[in-house]
């Protein structure tokens, strides 16, 4: 039997060769050119589709792909990577069509350093785009997604400590398979940002990962060592751990 993630898989990743996920693709890489300041640090990491859509690093990284036949194999929600390894994260349309999205964000929070950039190229529910996966048969790509509201994915990343530093509105096209109609409406895309944002059929959030220092107090009344001694551990400190370290 065909397992359904790897069949829902493959259908997106024909999706984005053909024509109208490629336009997406091509302006959505516009956009991250646009956006190039926010791609620092050495290793870098894509999701969701295997064309590259990171610009070009002016300095010396590791810009890899994780996807089927690409250069890192691996499950969204259970990324293969040791926590904070990673200076940036991109996810490319890959909450809509996540069975657990929160995981996966859990899981970009994981691997990122501290002050890690994540990037969320998403599509909307409240564009053409969006109604156009509302009256269609949902078992076609990308129609079979769940598009989020970026009010929603805003709320999740500041859940986990992230916040939003910039952000793009693209794809006021509606999204017609020809080319060549699909082309015609390219005044909307010149026009759209400018007068109907919120209309918009993708949104990229830009996200860094703040962490908050804690500066522990002493007190003069403390008898022993309140946390452990030694290397910074990985995980966080449980009242079982604390009971066994001070045995």
């Amino acid at each position: 039997m065909v397992d359904y993630k790897t069949n829902k898989e493959k259908m997106m990743a024909d999706w984005w060769q053909s024509p109208l996920g490629q336009a997406v693709l091509l302006q959505q890489q516009d956009k991250l050119q646009v956006l190039s300041q926010y791609f620092h640090g050495y290793y870098q990491l894509q999701l969701g589709s295997k064309q590259s859509l990171s610009p070009p690093s002016p300095r010396p990284s590791q810009q890899k792909i994780m996807a089927s036949g690409a250069d890192v194999e691996g499950h969204n929600e259970a990324l293969p990577f040791k926590c904070h390894s990673l200076d940036l994260l991109l996810l490319n349309h890959v909450l809509e069509f996540s069975a657990e999205p929160h995981q996966v964000l859990r899981e970009a929070e994981q691997v990122l350093v501290a002050d890690g950039t994540l990037v969320v190229c998403s599509f909307n529910p409240w564009s053409l785009w969006g109604l156009r996966c509302l009256l269609s048969w949902q078992d076609q790509p990308p129609w079979q997604g769940q598009f989020y509201r970026q009010a929603r994915i805003k709320d999740w990343l500041a859940l986990l400590n992230f916040e939003i530093i910039a952000s793009e509105k693209l794809l006021f096209s509606p999204p017609i398979r020809s080319l060549k109609w699909f082309a015609r409406f390219s005044f909307m895309e010149r026009w759209g940002k400018r007068l109907w944002p919120f209309w918009a059929g993708v949104t990229i959030l830009v996200a860094t990962k703040r962490t908050i220092p804690l500066t522990p107090v002493t007190k003069r009344w403390q008898a022993r060592q309140l946390f452990p001694s030694g290397s910074f551990v990985n995980k966080p400190a449980t009242n079982k751990i604390l009971r066994e370290n001070n045995e």
